[in-house]
């Protein structure tokens, strides 16, 4: 069993234009709502890929859409119910570049409560689960140190449980404290979160290297949008090309990347395997349109056409 972490779920909505102007009126050729926030997205792609799978979330009003996603997809789930309407998330498609411009709202205040009921269900899942994915945003009245709370208490439980963590900022920072198996920055948010112009591979390396070293991580996984992913180890580092795929959306690729890490993680797989598992699963979301994921058998045609 893989588990993921949501604590700011959403609904994604993504519109699709021809060509987008800041200037004048923007005719959408079409539009779509999907369940979203990292975690959900991790649990739905691993769905997908026919991988078990439970979502552990933060609840709030109008959610309805990532309970009826979850079921669809034949995942577990619980929730916390917290008060307080979703957020919607606005994604623009640019034919004309292939582009995708991102509106992201917030989430309403989540209490102290609410966390506590988190914290428990995330031990219970400890005891049956292989890995934990611990993504996205924090909410305002979380902790900022709950993803390193919450990787203690799955090792509390678990102390082999491999625990992936896909975040940012100081919850990122904090995380990375109570040492996790994973983590998947993308290049933007390894540059914000560490003050660090990054311009080659090399100095991605540089860093991810002694980021593993002061934290003990077993991996850093930079996903590199069009460029591909730099999976680095103590040991050195494994380069990959993202595959050449039809384009409809951008959204969700880094999360079915994670999904792709957890899926050889939890087979006992090594780096080399969580590279191409992260970049077909990737690779798959692209061609998919807006926040949805590849099958199993799409995943496995990749993995074949894989340098």
């Amino acid at each position: 069993m893989i588990t993921t972490v949501t604590l700011s779920p959403c609904i994604d909505k993504t519109v699709t234009v021809k060509q987008f102007n800041t200037d004048r009126t923007n005719r959408i050729e079409s539009s779509r709502l999907d369940a979203g926030g990292k975690g959900i997205n991790v649990c739905l792609a691993l769905s997908a890929l026919d991988v078990d799978s439970r979502a552990l979330y933060f609840d709030f009003d109008g959610g309805d859409i990532i309970t009826s996603a979850l079921e669809k997809a034949g995942a577990e789930a619980e929730q916390v119910k917290c008060a307080g309407r979703i957020r919607t998330n606005l994604k623009i498609c640019d034919l004309s570049n292939e582009k995708t411009i991102e509106l992201n709202e917030q989430n309403p205040t989540v209490t102290l409560k609410s966390v506590q009921k988190l914290m428990e269900l995330i031990k219970l899942a400890a005891e049956d689960s292989k890995v934990i994915a611990l993504c996205g945003s924090v909410p305002a009245g979380v902790p900022t140190d709950i993803y390193k709370q919450l990787t203690l208490a799955a090792k509390s439980v678990n102390p082999r449980i491999k625990i992936i963590l896909d975040s940012e900022g100081e919850p990122f920072l904090e995380g990375l404290s109570a040492s996790p198996y994973l983590v998947k920055p993308n290049l933007e948010e390894l540059e914000r979160t560490f003050g660090k112009s990054l311009s080659s591979d090399a100095d991605i390396i540089a860093l991810a290297e002694s980021v593993i070293k002061k934290y003990s991580l077993g991996v850093m996984l930079v996903s590199l949008g069009s460029d591909g992913a730099i999976a680095v180890t103590k040991d050195g580092a494994v380069r990959a090309k993202a595959l050449k795929v039809a384009q409809k959306s951008s959204t969700g690729a880094g999360d079915a990347m994670v999904a792709g890490a957890c899926f050889a993680i939890s087979k006992g797989l090594g780096v080399r395997d969580i590279l191409r598992f992260g970049t077909c699963a990737a690779a798959g979301a692209v061609e998919c349109e807006g926040t949805s994921f590849c099958t199993r058998e799409r995943f496995e045609e990749l993995f074949s056409k894989f340098e």
